[in-house]
């Protein structure tokens, strides 16, 4: 395994998605030292931190939630609702209600336990869409650092363009 970088060089964490699952530590065995990492800096240091997609998940994996495969995938846009009462104090509080955002994921977060997490908007299919955990730390299961062209560097990894496909059709 590769060192983890000092806590003390960084400000803050972003930790984005990916094709991979948090259960997968055998075939991505860096997971585990990216979870300990995760853990460790948001419990312990409480640094700033942001996740996306896979990083939602190790922060609610992080957070004592269970991560599991989803009984719906959501693949393409779909809509969210924002959850109004934590809306004033968050990083959607200047969203609508609820709003279309780009999906890619067939594995969530559920089932916290920890008093200090604020479920922050949630989808049809997917009650965490968004969480904060008391006021450092931020995540969200959908993709909003996508570009014109992210998409289409998505779909040019093989797991990424099996699920798209398989969702969307070819033509979607």
């Amino acid at each position: 395994l590769k060192t983890s970088p000092s806590f003390d060089k960084y400000d803050a964490l972003w930790v984005m998605g990916g094709p991979m699952n948090v259960w997968e530590e055998n075939k991505y065995p860096w997971l585990i030292q990216e979870k300990l990492f995760i853990k460790n800096w948001v419990l312990n240091l409480e640094k700033p931190f942001f996740g996306i997609c896979l990083g939602h998940q190790l922060l609610g994996e992080a957070l004592g939630a269970s991560v599991v495969k989803s009984q719906s995938p959501e693949i393409g846009f779909k809509k969210i609702y924002v959850n109004r009462e934590f809306s004033s104090n968050n990083l959607l509080r200047d969203f609508a209600q609820d709003i279309h955002v780009l999906q890619g994921h067939s594995a969530e977060v559920s089932n916290f336990s920890k008093k200090e997490v604020s479920v922050l908007a949630s989808s049809d299919n997917c009650s965490i869409q968004a969480l904060s955990y008391l006021n450092h730390a931020f995540s969200v299961q959908f993709h909003p650092e996508v570009v014109d062209e992210t998409i289409q560097n998505w779909i040019s990894i093989p797991k990424i363009k099996q699920d798209f496909y398989g969702a969307l059709g070819k033509e979607g």
